[in-house]
C-alpha cells in the first residue's frame, strides 16, 4: 500500500486482491481441487439440473471466479447434448480463454445482465477471497478491529466505539452481531474473521438464480471448530504453492476459510455437505494403465479428510 494510514483488513486485502489478481497467473501460486474428477461430478450437477428443468430450451451455466476457464470449458466438453442451446459464461477479473466460453471482465460481485438464470451458477474458491474484517480480544477482553498500517497489523478501535468504528467504514452493531452468533471471541487474543461479506456474497450467488443450482465448493469451517481449532483466525496468504504472511502490497494472494454455516443461515434452503461425500460413488475403475493409477490416486486426494476432501460443498436450488 501506499499509503500508511491503518485501514480495516478488509480494505487492504480488496486492494492487494486487485494487484494481485491483475498480475499473477493463479497457476503459480494454487493447487485447487479442479481438475477431471471435479470436471465430471459439476457435469453431472449441470445434466441433473437440465433434466429436472425439463432440458429448456435457454440453459446457461455460470463460473464466477473462472480464472481462464479451465474448469468450465471441461464442464462443457463432457456435456455434448447441451452444447448448441446452453450458454457457457466465464467471469473473473481477468479475461477467459477457453473456446465456447464467454467471458466476462469483473470484479465480484458485479451485475449479470442474464441474471436471473435457468440453470447453474457455480463458483470454486471464490467465497474465501471475498475480504472481510478482522477481530481480535485485547487483553481487557475488548473485541477490537484489527487494522493495517503499511506491512503491520495494529489495534483499532473497540467495537464498542460505534463512531470510531463507523469513520473506518464499519457498522460495529452489526458485526458485533454476527460474532456474538457465529464466531464468539473468549481469550486474549483469540481472532476472528467476520464472515457477513461471504454471506452477502451467498445471498448475491442465490439471487443470480431463477432457476436451477446455485454450487459454491470452498475451504470452510462452522462454529464448534472456530471455538477449538480456528481460535487465531485462518488469515493466510499463499505465493508458489506455499503459505505464507499475509502481505498487503500484491505480491501474495490472501485467503481465509469461510464460514459455511453462517452462509447456509443466509439464505433459507440452503444445504451443505463435504467434498468427500459429495464424491461418493465416483471410482477409477480397474488400475491397468498409468492413466487409470493416476486417476485413482486424485480420487484419494479429492477425497483425504485431512486435506481436500474437507472442502465444504454450499447448494441452493429453486425450481
Amino acid at each position: 500500500m501506499t499509503s500508511r494510514s491503518a485501514v480495516t483488513w478488509s480494505r487492504a486485502w480488496r486492494s492487494a486482491s486487485r494487484q494481485f489478481w491483475g498480475a499473477h497467473d493463479p497457476a503459480h501460486h494454487f493447487t485447487t481441487s479442479a481438475g477431471v474428477l471435479l470436471a465430471e461430478r459439476l457435469c453431472e450437477v449441470v445434466r441433473t439440473t437440465d433434466e429436472r428443468l425439463g432440458s429448456p430450451s435457454h440453459f446457461t451455466v455460470v463460473d464466477l471466479g473462472a480464472g481462464d476457464g479451465g474448469l468450465l470449458a471441461a464442464i462443457r466438453e463432457r456435456c455434448p447434448e447441451l452444447q448448441e442451446r446452453a450458454r457457457w459464461i466465464g467471469v473473473d477479473v481477468r479475461a477467459t480463454s477457453r473456446p465456447g466460453v464467454e467471458g466476462r471482465i469483473a470484479e465480484l460481485p458485479c451485475d449479470l445482465p442474464e441474471a436471473p438464470i435457468c440453470g447453474v451458477v457455480m463458483a470454486h474458491e471464490w467465497l474465501d477471497e471475498v475480504p472481510c474484517d478482522v477481530i481480535e480480544r485485547d487483553g481487557h477482553g475488548r473485541d477490537r478491529l484489527v487494522l493495517v498500517q503499511g506491512d503491520a497489523e495494529v489495534l483499532g478501535p473497540a467495537l464498542s466505539d460505534l463512531e470510531a468504528c463507523a469513520a473506518l467504514g464499519v457498522d460495529a452493531d452489526s458485526t458485533r452481531t454476527w460474532l456474538a452468533r457465529w464466531w464468539p471471541l473468549r481469550e486474549p487474543g483469540d481472532r476472528a474473521e467476520i464472515g457477513a461479506t461471504r454471506d452477502t456474497a451467498w445471498r448475491w450467488m442465490t439471487g443470480l438464480v431463477g432457476r436451477g443450482v446455485a454450487l459454491a465448493t470452498d475451504y470452510g469451517h462452522v462454529r464448534a471448530e472456530r471455538r477449538t481449532t480456528h481460535r487465531r483466525g485462518t488469515l493466510r496468504a499463499y505465493r508458489h504453492g506455499q503459505v505464507c504472511p499475509p502481505r498487503v502490497d500484491g505480491s501474495v494472494g490472501i485467503t481465509a476459510d469461510v464460514s459455511v454455516d453462517s452462509c447456509m443461515a443466509a439464505v433459507t434452503g440452503s444445504t451443505l455437505t463435504t467434498q468427500r461425500h459429495a464424491l461418493d460413488g465416483m471410482s477409477a475403475g480397474p488400475l491397468s494403465s498409468p492413466a487409470a493409477l493416476e486417476r485413482h490416486f486424485d480420487l484419494i486426494r479429492l477425497r483425504d479428510p485431512a486435506g481436500l476432501g474437507r472442502f465444504h460443498w454450499l447448494r441452493w436450488e429453486t425450481w
